[in-house]
């Protein structure tokens, strides 16, 4: 639950700086999940095809759609986007040798600004060094049609957005996307639901190896990865490059990287994070498998439907519990059809220092009445609300802690997402200290109040120790003397599944571990280098 070993590896990639949007009726360009496009020249009334020709059949056009960081309106500055149709993304392109139009797999940006020529239309920019040109139709004097880069502007590169009339359900938008020579990166969200059973977009981050720029996927298995605890939001997947991707230029086997951010984490950070609620987040974070082999057929011509690949799962300290989470919910959820279970293929997990049985954890912190990491009780307790609202009702996080612990306002630095779990517990622990009966309030410790019970219901429903017969592979990693999440979840886990699970169950004590965070970061070394297989 505390930040493992950070690993630094330099590495070089190609960046395309980008975040979805969607063409409203008054042709302004807005975030919208899945939004599809026509893009109808304003002089001509073509339409964009991506093999860089022209139709005047709307029918028949190609459906672009765009990425952006950015939201365009007319009295705006230009933005960058990425505009893509399939696998084709739309560029002007002059290396020296001359300006070219081209529509390839490569991640290369476009510079979109409101026309002053035509109302509601746009003009797709590009420069190489002083010279500016337009992406523009050009007309001979038989009507023929062809794409040329304009050193005027005029209506013949003014662009209208066009909404497409029955667009594609979309499952995913692409909120960002880096391409370079081997890899295609994505910063995405897709849809979900939240605990309430409402819909919800989350977002996560997606690492594919290709043959080429932008091209097929090259991968024969997926790496499903649940982070560990990230309370600050530079620390989340599409934040920052995940430590777990470096696999991907580590390891021989190059996978497809999957890592969700979390419900309350990256586009929904103005939620509560359903912390340790293990159904909760495991439906949320399987949902992302989904989106990946949406993706992957849509841009990198695999189909993963037909032809299923392994998946295999990797999670260290609350990340090992969602993981073994989302293996138990792949297997016996009765959400799933077969069919999603056979595309999805589980083959293993692999998780380090779990908290799979987090009733019998907050037992243990009552009797020795401490916790080493005292942000785990907040975050627990915000965590279990979040999760399982039908048990809890009105009742609030701030009713299970002392009144010192309130005044340090500790919850507020949790939600705002600006301070990482260190500084959490280091503030915790100058204002009230990390005993139980230092942090919690009357009620909280009275283990047979209202809310006590409550919690107590919710924890139990989060046990992964019990209730179900695994049939993937489970290796599980641990620290004996780990003073965060104690030994007795390994002995849990053990006791109640070994016997049942129908492939190898496997533990293995990470012996360079004198804490935590250092077991966790022995597992990631062993993980980056492709051990998750063995």
């Amino acid at each position: 639950m505390t930040k493992p070993l950070k690993i630094f590896i330099l590495f070089c990639c190609t960046v395309s700086v980008t975040t979805s949007a969607n063409a409203q009726e008054d042709n302004n360009l807005a975030a919208a999940p899945g939004a599809e496009y026509v893009l109808r020249n304003a002089a001509t009334g073509s339409y964009l095809m991506k093999d860089g020709t022209t139709t005047k059949n709307e029918a028949e056009a190609s459906s672009w759609r765009v990425v952006t960081n950015d939201t365009i309106r007319y009295s705006d500055a230009e933005k960058l986007y990425v505009i893509y149709c399939d696998d084709a993304v739309m560029q002007l392109t002059n290396s020296g040798g001359g300006w070219k139009v081209a529509f390839t797999g490569k991640g290369n940006t476009t510079y979109v600004m409101p026309s002053t020529t035509t109302e509601k239309a746009f003009k797709f920019r590009y420069r190489f060094a002083l010279d500016t040109r337009y992406l523009n139709v050009e007309v001979d004097g038989e009507g023929k049609e062809k794409l040329t880069a304009a050193h005027t502007p005029s209506n013949y590169n003014d662009w209208v957005f066009v909404p497409v009339l029955h667009p594609k359900e979309y499952n995913y938008r692409i909120t960002k996307m880096e391409r370079s020579s081997g890899y295609s990166n994505y910063n995405i969200a897709y849809r979900s639901t939240n605990p309430k059973g409402e819909e919800i977009w989350l977002s996560g981050y997606l690492a594919v190896p290709t043959k080429d720029e932008g091209g097929e996927c090259t991968a024969d298995h997926f790496l499903f990865s649940t982070h560990y605890t990230m309370c600050k939001r530079t620390q989340w997947p599409t934040s920052d490059t995940p430590i777990d991707s470096y696999s991907n230029y580590l390891s021989s086997n190059r996978p497809i990287m999957v890592e969700p951010d979390y419900l309350g984490y990256g586009i929904t950070e103005h939620l509560d994070h359903p912390y340790c609620a293990a159904e909760p987040m495991a439906e949320e974070s399987v949902g992302m498998l989904f989106a990946a082999h949406e993706l992957l057929g849509d841009l990198h011509r695999m189909d993963c439907y037909t032809e299923p690949l392994p998946t295999y799962g990797i999670g260290s300290s609350q990340g090992a519990s969602i993981i073994l989470a989302c293996q138990k919910y792949v297997e016996t959820s009765p959400k799933l059809t077969e069919e999603q279970r056979n595309t999805i293929h589980w083959v293993r997990t692999n998780a380090c220092a779990g908290l799979y049985d987090p009733l019998a954890t907050l037992s243990h912190y009552y009797y020795v009445d401490k916790v080493d990491v005292p942000a785990v009780m907040p975050l627990l307790l915000l965590g279990q609300l979040a999760g399982f609202p039908e048990i809890f009702g009105e009742t609030k996080a701030e009713d299970y802690f002392s009144e010192a612990f309130l005044k340090a306002g500790v919850l507020d630095m949790i939600r705002s997402h600006d301070y990482d779990s260190e500084d959490i517990s280091n503030t915790i622990i100058n204002s009230c200290g990390n005993t139980m009966h230092q942090m919690l309030s009357e009620d909280a410790l009275d283990p047979n109040s209202d809310i006590s019970q409550k919690l107590q219901k919710s924890l139990g429903m989060c046990n992964l120790t019990r209730d179900w017969t695994p049939k993937a592979d489970i290796k599980l990693y641990y620290f004996t003397k780990d003073e965060v999440v104690p030994h007795l979840n390994l002995v849990s886990v053990t006791k109640g599944l070994k016997d049942k699970c129908l492939g190898k169950f496997e533990t293995e004590e990470t012996t360079l571990g004198v804490r935590h965070i250092v077991a966790c970061g022995n597992f990631f070394i062993n993980i980056l280098s492709g051990g998750y297989k063995e």
